[in-house]
């Protein structure tokens, strides 16, 4: 019985170790070389909208940095290689590189996080000359915009062909930042490599790809090919428990295969949309917010979005923070249709108190005062090893989630206390049961209790609510595993709404940890009244008082 691979360096005769970071400038001079132009490694617009936050880094980027590190190799050319893509590599992150060998023609490189495995590659080597037919470049790719296939047009047999040559210019810039000449691996085997990643990133699966493992065996013939490439792949299987697509494709000149490869990919699903007829379906629509003031902070994506929509729901008058995601922005607010100017599009950085100072202003201005503000927003969450070489990245993480919360709190708390309004931060399940994964994260939402706490010893005339929503259905849990047991953000958003509508006042910091699913019964849009309630006794969800 074998046993498992641990996260952690082998112990081998012959270990080498090294480190490795790579630049924004390395992606795009990686995607010029490969053609590969999947907008998750170049466009951080497009990658925010994804569980990673971020671009990242091309895997056969991480593949070629890899086989830079190992030593010369005379007399010896590469064979095949087999690569397991175990996460995603991050731009700005210096990678621990370890290179283990079980005899001299084979050679496994590791990256690690700290202790957290993110890439194995294995390079087997035979006899020979490395070759010395000169690549002949052309400057023709198949295809220029990464096809945006979803699992219904990968059915097995999905078949597709074209030429591949990589770009000239760039192809050796590429060779020499990364120190490939003389490793045992020709030209023409590297240009194979920049061929898999331009195939799963730009057609199998294309946009939505994900590489999860590679195997290509190079053929002697490969060698007297001139150029350009001929390729043909084909899907054989798709995994519908894990969005798995397992694809084989062939590298020939003319009729001549070159190199054989096998190749399993994720294919990403859409990114959910919060959905204002969700909301309504569990939270019926009612004007018992008529005439109160609110401002989200981070509103345009995920919990944010549809806390917006459940407070407009109720008859709010809402302002809604965003940053970067104009378009999402926008489809928040014209989704209230002819009522969208109940919300207010504020754009800015919420941990700028410049920018406090000024939507303060706007917002007395328009409205004469404020009755909520929600803390939602954060920067992406990723695993992050707590290890002292990470600590800078810790540390950035905290200051900048924590500043979100900070500086709207110190420009707002006054002006709530004004009108008897409540301050409520988002917090997490995660405080009281902390995965191991996530040190930054859960550090973050301890101190943002912890200041809600502070916060209502010393304005006690703002209600306080810290709200620990479970794993939620976003962006940033659009994986297989992640959408496993994740919670609507919509059932949060109402509940949250119905328990400002409803909860006693309190005086010290209430915290907001069940969202129980409820169907409710739809109230007198001019009385706020549910049928069958006596009008000398106020309904459960009455509008919340002002002082």
């Amino acid at each position: 019985m074998t046993r498992p691979e641990r996260d952690a360096p082998d112990n081998l005769s012959r270990v080498r170790t090294g480190a490795v970071s790579f630049t924004s400038e390395d992606l795009a001079g990686f995607s010029a070389a490969s053609h590969d132009r999947n907008p998750l490694h170049l466009s951080e617009n497009y990658a925010r909208s994804t569980p990673y936050g971020e671009p990242v880094v091309f895997g056969i980027l991480g593949v070629l940095a890899a086989l830079g590190q190992l030593p010369d190799r005379p007399g010896r050319r590469l064979q095949s290689l087999s690569v397991e893509f175990r996460n995603p590599l991050a731009v700005g992150v210096s990678y621990r590189i370890d290179v283990s060998a079980t005899s001299s023609d084979c050679e496994t490189v590791k990256l690690y996080d700290a202790t957290r495995l993110m890439l194995k590659a294995t390079f087997a080597f035979t006899p020979g000359a490395a070759g010395t037919h000169p690549l002949q470049v052309y400057e023709m790719p198949s295809i220029a915009e990464a096809s945006n296939r979803t699992k219904s047009d990968l059915t097995p047999g999905t078949r597709v062909a074209g030429n591949y040559s990589p770009g000239e210019k760039e192809f050796m810039q590429l060779v020499t930042r990364w120190g490939l000449s003389g490793k045992g691996a020709t030209s023409h085997q590297i240009a194979a490599l920049m061929w898999a990643s331009f195939l799963v990133g730009m057609e199998l699966p294309g946009q939505r790809a994900v590489f999860w493992r590679l195997i290509l065996n190079f053929l002697p013939e490969l060698e007297s090919h001139s150029g350009p490439f001929g390729y043909e792949a084909v899907v054989q299987e798709l995994d519908e428990r894990f969005d798995l697509l397992y694809t084989t494709g062939s590298l020939s000149s003319g009729h001549t295969p070159g190199a054989t490869a096998k190749m399993w990919a994720f294919v990403r699903q859409d990114s959910p949309q919060p959905s204002l007829n969700r909301i309504t379906d569990i939270l019926p629509p009612s004007q018992q917010l008529s005439g109160k003031v609110a401002l989200v902070i981070g509103g345009s994506r995920g919990l944010g979005a549809a806390i917006t929509q459940a407070l407009a729901s109720q008859g709010c008058s809402v302002a809604m923070n965003y940053h970067r995601s104009p378009r999402d922005a926008d489809r928040v607010r014209a989704s209230f249709g002819a009522d969208s100017d109940r919300i207010t599009l504020l754009q800015g950085d919420a941990a700028d108190s410049q920018w406090c100072a000024t939507a303060r202003q706007t917002i007395l201005d328009r409205y004469g005062k404020l009755d909520l503000l929600i803390c939602n927003a954060s920067p992406p969450i990723r695993p992050l090893p707590f290890a002292p070489e990470r600590m800078a990245q810790f540390e950035e993480f905290l200051a900048g989630s924590l500043a979100l919360v900070t500086v709207p709190m110190a420009s707002f708390l006054d002006t709530l206390a004004e009108q008897g309004g409540w301050s409520i931060v988002l917090s997490s399940m995660f405080v009281t049961e902390p995965p191991a994964e996530f040190p930054h994260y859960v550090t973050t939402k301890s101190a943002v209790e912890g200041l809600a706490r502070w916060a209502a010893l010393h304005y006690p005339k703002v209600r306080h609510l810290i709200v620990r929503p479970p794993k939620l259905l976003t962006d940033q849990t659009n994986t297989t595993l992640g959408r496993q047991g994740a919670m609507e953000v919509e059932q949060v958003a109402a509940s949250l709404v119905r328990h400002i509508c409803s909860a006693p006042h309190s005086l010290t910091a209430e915290i907001l940890e069940t969202f129980e699913l409820k169907q409710e019964q739809p109230l007198d849009r001019d009385t706020c009244k549910r049928p069958g309630t006596d009008a000398r006794q106020p309904p459960r969800d009455q509008p919340i008082g002002t002082s």
